[in-house]
């Protein structure tokens, strides 16, 4: 080890540089000099950091490599090369590569090294401290320095650690042989290129020792020396430090302890967190705020009751405020101290210790008897992602089997459990919303207050009134295609990937019919009560709750009008084929999977259609029955009409009612695979964000939700179709009919006309004006044209969901075929014979089985056909 550090040494000093490094050696050889600044903990081989890297230096980016070399014990290499143009490209373009990518381990490469390292005070004596200065130069005069390090305290909690920077590797390494020194009669070890962490707000039952116990369990005894890792608790501030060096460097791939069962997550640094008590109520904030004391520094101010807390940006002015412990504002002297974990009861996380094993199971999973107490702490404390996943996942877990009347008290006991922790978001939610405002860490997110705008649709509605527009405009589409995707994933994350990508999306709320957020007040599980916990969704649909600023709320009329709701108008229950949309929504949740963490970045305006697929429709043979099939695709018919309407040009949907409410995966996808064509070039992309949880029906589909969907509908590319038959579907409309040969009028677009003929276009009564009358029946099967007869006929729920023309009786002889419009809608015709112009079979049976291009006027006396001009030939028969 001696050896290899003595080798290092050489070879940094021989390229060793003052002031600010060259690009080339002092001596000249044409060697450039790229520094490693932090190697990873986890390798501690120079040798094999040395090959490692080389490896992908010469292999991934083709580069000449002169030289590398490791320190693992100080966490430093480096490379030389041979030109600058390789120097600037691997810092300046690369920038850092990655070396180990099953554990995403990278380095990253610098022009520049800051040497951080820590020296520690013994704290037995904490009022005759050495500063910052005495121990600056104590250093210097005993490692023989020529450049003068940067050396202050590192926290006013932790008055005896020193951090020391310096920019010389050669002085460092020289400086490695004193690990120990005498100061002003204490003792001070130093713990080179150390890594630095925090631990803020510990439990109350913490102490030094079971500190060292958690930490033990991550990186072992072997790196616990006390030359290697440092580890300080302040009982006071409920805080500590922990400093790592050498081969205790391993302590930075670890993110966190467990302390009385909770997860305490590392920090970078320490906040500057003071307290002001007993503030006057005549004493206003801005007042504190602005006071001199604190130079502008504030970046956070909080009132809780009678006291002041105070976050500040500034170090010094932190330290100032501490040392002078008072400030005077008019009349008023009011003291400063440090701000500690106990000074606000409210502020604390919600754990097993204060609530999940407490408080929490003396209630029944209902937030309504919270809402009428807002100044319950569960409104306000903190939340902790990973103390709520712990729970969730005890009172979820399958590994134990009971069998018999214990197994099922056992499994009624998890279903309560898991209920009131989902109760627990939905209140925690709730507060977050009133507040504008959740802290992730000590760091405060505020919303942004967006307007929610709630529009309600109806039988009555009427989306768009009816036109008469050409054949030409009415077939233009604004994408030439639209593509399909199915991913196993959430689809708030799916929403916000197709945000950032610059896309308009809309997400499918699979809505409760009859109860705003379906059973999101007692903690149910659906993607709706899902929604509600992660957002402000409840503001728009659960008038009940939505009580401080009113959101906006509009009928669509008849008229296709929007009509402002009163306060005595309601939203539920949901008429059958009717949605709700809104727009303007606050996500700032993640998913249940990783304890509804808070966001780093809220995201807003987030569009959603409410819709309410059928619960526990009739099913025969594992499909829907023709009634629920028929309603089904009206259904997300709707959905699609509202998006469009609504201009969006992507939908981020799901399976439709698979999961609770019983609907079959294969039937549905088919479905929405039906839709999609119609609505082709409509829509610019389609996700189905598709994540099975426990509510997938295991009856109706052993496979799980993900599957059929996948196999029908991923990485579909519609293009749409262009119909122009009286009858069909151009997206939203339907043809009604021509005006003239290349205008056509196209319907209203409603949210309901009548009810459904329960056969569809299967019905026998087609012609039945009476019946037609009282019942609505499907368009026109939009795979038959003028030239290609449907393929799905024997599809029974294609022939459900699509009328088709009768065969006419005269074939491929028609001679209505070029200028009946009206011949056309009602019959269809046979396909033009391959051989088209090349064809001599002139048997009756061959003539009325295909249709046939045109008889050339010149028969066999043509020019062109004699000239056997191929175009000519296949366009005429002669």
């Amino acid at each position: 080890k001696r050896q290899k550090t003595h080798q290092f040494t050489q070879i940094s000093q021989k390229h060793y540089f003052s002031g600010r490094p060259s690009s080339r050696n002092s001596n000249g050889g044409g060697r450039f000099v790229v520094y490693i600044p932090y190697l990873p903990a986890n390798i501690d081989s120079n040798q094999l950091l040395e090959n490692i890297i080389r490896q992908r230096l010469e292999l991934q980016l083709k580069l000449i490599v002169l030289d590398i070399k490791c320190d693992a014990e100080l966490g430093i290499g480096i490379v030389y090369l041979p030109n600058d143009e390789d120097k600037n490209y691997l810092i300046n373009i690369v920038e850092c590569i990655v070396i180990e990518a099953s554990k995403n381990i990278t380095v990253s490469f610098v022009d520049e090294l800051e040497l951080i390292s820590y020296i520690v005070v013994d704290g037995e004596d904490m009022e005759n401290l050495p500063s910052g200065d005495e121990i600056c130069r104590r250093w210097v005069h005993l490692c023989k320095m020529q450049s003068q390090p940067q050396c202050k305290p590192l926290s006013f909690q932790f008055p005896n650690i020193f951090r020391i920077v310096m920019h010389s590797l050669r002085e460092l390494l020289t400086a490695t042989s004193i690990k120990e020194f005498s100061i002003n009669g204490h003792i001070a070890t130093v713990y080179f290129r150390a890594d630095c962490s925090f631990f803020e707000d510990l439990p109350r039952t913490t102490n030094l020792d079971r500190l060292k116990v958690a930490i033990r369990r991550l990186i072992s005894d072997e790196h616990m020396s006390k030359e290697s890792i440092h580890i300080q608790y302040n009982k006071e501030c409920a805080n500590a430090v922990v400093i790592a060096s050498g081969r205790a460097r391993i302590w930075a791939l670890h993110s966190s302890i467990q302390l009385d069962g909770r997860v305490i997550m590392k920090k970078d640094s320490l906040a500057y967190r003071l307290l002001i008590r007993s503030v006057p109520k005549s004493v206003s904030i801005s007042h504190i705020q602005h006071h001199k004391i604190f130079a502008d520094t504030i970046i956070k101010i909080l009132h809780t009751d009678e006291h002041v807390i105070l976050e500040l940006s500034d170090k010094n002015v932190y330290e100032k405020c501490i040392n002078q412990g008072a400030l005077r504002i008019g009349d008023h002297v009011l003291g400063i101290e440090v701000y500690t974990f106990a000074s606000n009861p409210e502020n604390s996380e919600i754990d097993a210790e204060n609530w999940y094993e407490t408080e929490m199971c003396d209630h029944k999973p209902d937030i309504m008897p919270f809402i009428s107490n807002p100044q319950h702490h569960i409104f306000r404390s903190k939340w902790n992602a990973k103390a709520f996943l712990e729970q969730f996942r005890r009172w979820t877990s399958n590994d134990r089997k009971i069998d018999g009347k214990d197994g099922d008290k056992y499994e009624k006991l998890c279903n309560l459990k898991r209920h009131l922790l989902r109760m627990t978001v939905m209140l925690n939610t709730i507060g977050v919303v009133k507040r504008g405002s959740y802290r992730i860490g000590e760091k405060e997110v505020k919303l942004k207050p967006n307007r929610i705008k709630t529009i309600l649709y109806d039988h009555n509605s009427k989306l768009q009134h009816g036109k008469t527009t050409s054949l030409s405009h009415a077939t233009e589409f604004p994408y030439p295609s639209t593509s399909v995707s199915v991913i196993k994933e959430d689809c708030l994350i799916a929403y916000e990937h197709l945000v950032l990508k610059g896309s308009r999306p809309v997400l499918l709320n699979m809505a409760h019919a009859n109860s705003p957020g379906g059973g999101y007040k007692r903690g149910d599980g659906t993607q709706e009560e899902t929604l509600f916990r992660r957002s402000n969704y409840f503001q728009s649909l659960d008038l009940e709750l939505d009580d401080e600023k009113p959101t906006a709320r509009f009928y669509c009329n008849s008229n296709s009008e929007l009509e402002p709701l009163s306060d005595h108008d309601v939203l539920y229950p949901m008429d059958e084929f009717g949605a709700i949309y809104t727009s303007g929504l606050t996500a700032f949740r993640q998913s249940e999977d990783i304890g509804y963490a808070f966001m780093e970045i809220p995201m807003y305006d987030v569009c959603a259609i409410a819709m309410a697929p059928y619960r526990d429709p009739k099913i025969e043979n594992d499909l829907l029955s023709s009634k629920y099939s028929i309603g089904t695709r009206k259904k997300i018919e709707n959905i699609f009409a509202i998006a469009h309407h609504q201009n969006h040009d992507t939908l981020v949907l799901s399976a439709f009612g698979c999961g609770t409410f019983r609907n079959p995966p294969k039937h549905v996808a088919a479905i929405f695979k039906s839709v999609i064509e119609q609505y082709a070039g409509y829509f610019k992309c389609i996700y189905f964000a598709i994540a099975d949880d426990h509510n997938t029906d295991q009856t109706l589909n052993p496979i799980e939700n993900f599957r059929p969907f996948v196999e029908l509908l991923d990485c579909l590319v519609q293009k749409p179709e262009r119909n122009k038959l009286v009858g069909m579907m151009i997206g939203p409309w339907q043809i009604l009919n021509y005006t003239t040969i290349n205008e056509i009028t196209l319907s209203d677009i409603r949210i309901y006309r009548s009810n459904a003929c329960r056969y569809g276009g299967k019905c026998y009564d087609l012609k039945n004006i009476q019946h037609c009358r009282e019942y609505l029946h499907p368009p026109l099967c939009p795979y038959a044209n003028n030239t290609v007869s449907c393929s799905q006929k024997n599809d029974d729920h294609h022939r459900i969901w699509f009328r088709h023309r009768q065969i006419c009786s005269y074939g491929g002889e028609c001679e209505l075929i070029e200028y009946d419009l009206i011949h056309l809608n009602e019959f269809e015709h046979p396909e033009f014979c391959r051989d088209r112009g090349r064809c001599e079979n002139m048997s009756k049976k061959h003539l009325k089985a295909y249709r046939h291009v045109p008889l050339c006027k010149y028969r066999r006396q043509c020019i062109d056909y004699n000239r056997e001009l191929n175009d000519h030939c296949l366009n005429f028969r002669h």
